[in-house]
């Protein structure tokens, strides 16, 4: 699964758009999304509502994603816990391929 950073990245780069033609869509400056992808800069509550806003989507279809421990064995986890996993790992990749998409109308 992707963490946030890495899931903006890519969805951004999957609509075929630089950091600065994201930045106009979403409304913030270019520094911010480059800081957000290289990890440099925590996301935020008002970036996750743009990006969802663009991507046509509700927010907590993104923020499952915000927090992702990439050292958890997953074989360790409860069942429960892998299912929501494997269903955030779905979602990540509709984000990416589908609803991209809707980033370039707004280009």
């Amino acid at each position: 699964m992707y963490t946030f950073r890495d899931l903006l990245k890519r969805i951004r780069l999957e609509a075929g758009l630089t950091q600065e033609e994201l930045s106009k869509i979403l409304r913030v400056s270019t520094v911010l999304i480059a800081m957000v992808e290289t990890g440099k800069k925590e996301v935020s509550k008002n970036l996750i509502e743009r990006l969802a806003r663009k991507l046509e989507v509700h927010p907590s279809s993104i923020t499952p994603f915000v927090f992702i421990d990439k050292n958890v064995d997953l074989n360790k986890l409860p069942k429960m816990e892998k299912t929501l996993i494997k269903f955030g790992e779905r979602m990540q990749k509709y984000l990416i391929r589908q609803k991209s998409q809707n980033l370039k109308r707004h280009a």
